[in-house]
């Protein structure tokens, strides 16, 4: 079990869509996170609570998935503009 660390980090970001997936980059995570590997984490997008991970690209840079059944929940699509806020590194 890895520990929890608080982030309490809130960013807008636009759902963009990549080859048929639903994801938003958060341009200084890298640097934030301090590695380009994947960093699991949980937190809200416009309020709907997710848990997920920083993926890379292997450019590296990363991006957040953003399941369809949360687009759903949030009743947004590629294109719209989210608030996801982070509260904790996984």
């Amino acid at each position: 079990m890895g520990h929890i660390t608080p982030i309490n980090k809130t960013f807008k970001a636009t759902i963009e869509d990549r080859n048929g997936w639903a994801c938003v980059v958060w341009p200084e995570s890298v640097t934030f996170f301090g590695s380009t590997k994947s960093v699991k984490v949980k937190g809200t997008m416009d309020g709907v609570a997710f848990q997920s991970a920083f993926m890379p690209w292997g450019d590296g840079t990363q991006f957040l998935p953003v399941s369809k059944k949360l687009l759903k929940a949030m009743q947004v699509q590629p294109g719209d503009v989210i608030e996801v806020y982070l509260e904790e590194q996984l």
